[in-house]
């Protein structure tokens, strides 16, 4: 008997993302209860962080900051609620904190977003850590006042320092275990002990 032949299954393509302004973007953005990221025209919605997440970068944010108030620094540093416009790309990040030396620049007089980073600080999560450390590390890299890059691992107590050297390449260091202390050249070598920045989590 014949097999009676099969029509194949058409596929639906998949729909294309509806692309929006940046004036829409920040309109709704105003409005949500979550953070979302735009990227040429897609808006992506932020995961939430875990409780260490937002423990390291309170604290990152803390252990700074009174360094610089303790040696009258001319540096400002704000957590995740300042936006970061990256114009090579038409894009504006979310960072975990940022620093910004002696005068921020809002992008069109917007006070919720900056082009003139000087320091970023990522901690790194399971669902984002690749992007933060290549892709999303080399869109920073296109921003002219950008000099230094500090990723936070949650899985152990470990920071990785990538500073911009004159010649515009950049060195990685890392700083590993409780007793060591990173360094954050780029912002008048401002130690970040890892003791005091883990302190209390239960992260080996």
């Amino acid at each position: 008997m014949e097999a009676t032949p099969t029509k194949p299954v058409r596929q639906r393509p998949t729909p294309t993302p509806q692309k929006v302004s940046v004036e829409d973007y920040f309109r709704a953005e105003q409005k949500s209860i979550h953070k979302h990221e735009y990227h040429n025209g897609i808006i992506t919605l932020m995961a939430g962080g875990t409780f260490n997440h937002n423990n390291l970068a309170g604290k990152a944010v803390t252990l700074i900051n009174t360094y610089f108030e303790e040696n009258d620094f001319p540096y400002f540093i704000n957590g995740s609620d300042t936006k970061i416009r990256i114009e090579k790309y038409n894009k504006f990040v979310y960072p975990d904190a940022v620093v910004i030396c002696e005068k921020p620049e809002f992008y069109q007089n917007r006070k919720d977003t900056i082009t003139n980073p000087l320091v970023v600080i990522e901690v790194l999560s399971d669902s984002t850590k690749e992007y933060d450390r290549t892709t999303k590390y080399e869109y920073y890299r296109t921003i002219p006042s950008f000099k230094e890059y500090v990723l936070v691992h949650q899985e152990s107590k470990h920071v990785s320092v990538y500073t911009k050297q004159p010649d515009n390449t950049w060195i990685v260091r890392d700083y590993e275990g409780e007793a060591a202390i990173a360094v954050l050249y780029a912002i008048q070598s401002c130690p970040l002990p890892l003791k005091r920045l883990y302190r209390g989590l239960d992260i080996a």
